[in-house]
């Protein structure tokens, strides 16, 4: 959530012109909110069900894949595999983790030009208050 939180501030400084290669050695330009997003979109997919159903949290149990009574309740773990996202450490974490519910909420309701209006309110609200 920092990395998303700070890449969004830089967004609502440089805007749309600032554009950096994301993935690194994909040829692809984003803006900082286009890869702040795409940060987001890879943790949430740790948690969402794949093509084939599986979360990749779940990893290789069985039990948390298929069971109708634990499929459907989602475990935050004290850290992910880096390559394949399967939770470990502890399973019922409700730190930093738990973020990604906040990410889900916040790109589900903000877009580019919806950050670049709210900021720059809030930024021209904030000097005002400041000086007044």
């Amino acid at each position: 959530m920092l990395s998303s939180s700070a890449l969004l501030n830089f967004y609502l400084y440089y805007g749309d012109n600032f554009k950096i290669e994301c993935p690194t050695g994909s040829g692809k330009l984003m803006n900082l909110f286009e890869v702040s997003k795409e940060i987001s979109d890879r943790l949430t997919r740790i948690f969402l069900r794949d093509d084939l159903g599986r979360r990749p949290v779940y990893g290789s149990s069985e039990k948390f894949q298929n069971d109708p009574n634990w499929k459907d309740y989602v475990l935050f773990h004290e850290y992910f595999h880096g390559d394949n996202g399967a939770g470990l450490g502890a399973s019922h974490q409700t730190g930093w983790t738990g973020l990604v519910a906040k990410l889900i909420q916040l790109y589900g309701f903000l877009n580019p030009k919806k950050a670049l209006e709210v900021g720059r309110e809030a930024a021209f609200t904030k000097a005002v208050s400041v000086s007044g």
